[in-house]
């Protein structure tokens, strides 16, 4: 739902550096479940039987873009089913050389250094939820990885095998987002958000207050977007509407209640009074950290939880 910056060439590289080399040796060396015939591995691995294959098809799905990954994946599995293989037994077989379970999750090594790498600190998707990726002293042995983000598929590798390991199919985000809520989901690049797609103007959405007069104001919030758009469709996949009504009483309402009870030109005086009380050590962008717990600059709400929402009542409500 969030952007997420495209890494840089090195980190590329060294993604490459690090996962190539056994993913060939398990193109070339297939067991009985996974075995290919020559010609779906010469499909994947040109010249697979010379001492210098051509890599260049492995290289993309490693380290593609998202558009160039999905249309290579639809080119190759059209070659590989026509050569007297299901689609079905072919999928599970390529599940097993693109074997994301061994690489990443029971390799703690290789998860815990790609999610240092993105580097983010709440879930892609909902930005509701810290993902911290958490390590006890350097990190060299499993005991010292504590925690970090789940890896979601963006294309489930059930039905896109071959984008099991592709770093631009693995979106760090939180166990709800990924498992409880989106599962297997089938995603479509020209319907939904994808994070690494960067498009002029997305995501398009705000959050807007609601509130229900009884004996008391009750609040809630709703999200605003244009109906059928990919925002709408993401967000309606990521159950966000729900999830963010849990978030009426707890945060939105505190908000609103700081609305309430002091006049707007009193906030807007306390942020700026904290700016100039520094004498220069405080930006604008730390009193609105210091203040409400949110980020003012959208390259930086995945840094912390609720930083969009926030930001965007606190728009609404006049001290933006």
């Amino acid at each position: 739902m969030f952007q997420l910056d495209k890494l840089p060439t090195v980190v590329e590289d060294e993604y490459i550096r690090r996962f190539l080399p056994k993913l060939e040796n398990r193109i070339k060396n297939g067991n009985k479940d996974s075995r290919l015939s020559c010609k779906q591995k010469s499909v994947l691995l040109p010249k697979w039987k010379e001492e210098l294959p051509d890599e260049t098809i492995l290289k993309k799905l490693l380290v593609g873009n998202p558009n160039e990954i999905k249309s290579l994946n639809d080119e190759l599995m059209d070659k590989m089913v026509g050569i007297r293989t299901s689609r079905n037994k072919l999928q599970k077989k390529l599940l097993l050389i693109f074997d994301f379970e061994r690489v990443f999750d029971s390799s703690k090594r290789n998860s815990y250094w790609l999610a240092q790498i993105i580097g983010r600190n709440t879930c892609t998707y909902c930005n509701r939820v810290y993902t911290f990726t958490v390590i006890h002293g350097k990190g060299k042995n499993d005991s010292e990885r504590i925690a970090r983000p789940t890896f979601d598929h963006w294309f489930p590798k059930d039905k896109y095998p071959l984008l099991s390991l592709s770093l631009y199919n693995l979106i760090p985000s939180c166990p709800i987002c990924n498992s409880s809520v989106k599962g297997n989901t089938y995603f479509s690049l020209d319907k939904y958000i994808h994070p690494y797609v960067y498009e002029s103007g997305h995501p398009d959405f705000k959050f807007v207050p609601d509130v229900t007069i009884d004996e008391h104001p009750k609040w809630s919030v709703r999200i605003e977007r244009e109906a059928g758009s990919k925002e709408d469709n993401t967000i309606k996949a990521f159950a966000l509407d729900d999830m963010y009504k849990m978030h009426g009483p707890l945060e939105v309402t505190d908000l609103m209640m700081f609305k309430q009870n002091y006049p707007e030109y009193y906030l807007n005086t306390l942020v700026d009074k904290v700016i100039n009380d520094s004498k220069g050590k405080i930006t604008p962008a730390d009193a609105y950290r210091m203040l409400f717990g949110t980020e003012i600059d959208s390259k930086h709400f995945l840094d912390r939880p609720l930083s969009k929402m926030k930001h965007d009542l606190l728009h609404y409500i006049g001290v933006i």
